[in-house]
């Protein structure tokens, strides 16, 4: 992947799900995004309406989290969850769904290819970007090959999300290693839960990483600038 300093953030969802967040640090947050030209501003739900405001006639979108934190809502509520974020407006692009990792644990093949397709299909109809958070971090190496084969599966599926960001630990190398193993050409990878670090965002590219989530997404890109000036100059 070639980046320069235009497109470097546009491989950010900048962001913020801090449940302690204040509606200044919220606003602030989305000013900052919009300011850096990230790809899309990630931000408690209920301030999506604002967001969206803030964000018409940017290059910025709206990306927003289904079934959060754990998945467990029952297909139909999802559903719902979706039919909402829609009725809100273009700006809203991208969907991030939980699996139901219980369904997993289980071993519920059925549950979750029904999951998997009924959800995907609703989002894609409306042209829209459709992730499923696998949650990495409380999955077994078995279990992430296993989700992954699903949903390469799925043709209204666009990426593998790594984790919510509220899991047990921050996403590894040897999670993406093991995503990009089964998905390599048939889905795309966005790597979310622990990534701080310019080195983290240069090591999960070249393990076939295609997009980041990070509530770092400033200081990283500060310190790309930094370094490539440098090398540059």
């Amino acid at each position: 992947m070639n980046l320069d300093k235009n497109t470097f953030p546009r491989i950010f969802d900048n962001t913020l799900l801090n449940p302690e967040a204040t509606w200044e640090q919220i606003t602030s947050f989305i000013d900052e995004t919009v300011k850096y030209n990230f790809r899309n501003v990630v931000v408690p739900w209920y301030a999506i309406p604002y967001a969206i405001k803030k964000v018409k006639g940017t290059q910025v979108g709206i990306n927003v989290g289904i079934g959060f934190p754990l998945g467990f809502s029952p297909i139909e509520l999802k559903l719902k969850e979706i039919e909402y974020f829609l009725s809100l407006g273009e700006e809203i692009t991208d969907f991030d769904i939980v699996i139901n990792i219980s369904a997993l644990k289980s071993r519920n093949w059925e549950y979750l290819r029904k999951e998997l397709n009924t959800l995907s299909e609703k989002v894609k109809k409306e042209n829209k970007i459709c992730k499923f958070i696998i949650e990495t971090s409380r999955l077994t190496e078995e279990e992430i090959i296993k989700i992954c084969e699903l949903i390469v599966e799925v043709p209204t599926i666009d990426y593998v999300k790594t984790g919510t960001g509220f899991g047990k630990r921050g996403t590894t190398y040897k999670d993406v290693e093991l995503i990009y193993s089964v998905v390599k050409g048939k889905k795309k990878i966005k790597v979310s839960g622990g990534v701080r670090t310019l080195e983290q965002v240069e090591t999960f590219l070249k393990l076939g990483a295609d997009i980041f989530g990070s509530s770092s997404s400033v200081p990283i890109l500060r310190e790309y600038l930094d370094k490539y000036s440098r090398l540059q100059g």
